[in-house]
């Protein structure tokens, strides 16, 4: 499987895109291939924001993302 390189986007960016992939996945059936692309691209997206938040640990606890609490927003 290859790499899904994030760095290059937004939190705001990666929160939407974790947000549609949660639906795709919640959409997809049990066992269908698609679901491990998509789990590896949710997993990615968690590694950058869960590295951006401890590299910057002075910039509260959004980790910069503009006031979105990161642990809440994507488990709605």
């Amino acid at each position: 499987m290859r790499e899904h390189d994030v760095t290059a986007l937004t939190a705001a960016e990666l929160e939407a895109a974790r947000r549609e992939l949660a639906a795709s996945l919640a959409l997809a059936r049990p066992g269908s291939p698609v679901r491990a692309p998509i789990r590896a691209r949710m997993a990615a997206i968690d590694a950058e924001l869960a590295g951006r938040a401890t590299a910057r640990p002075g910039l509260g606890q959004d980790g910069g993302a503009g006031g979105v609490d990161l642990a809440v927003s994507w488990a709605r």
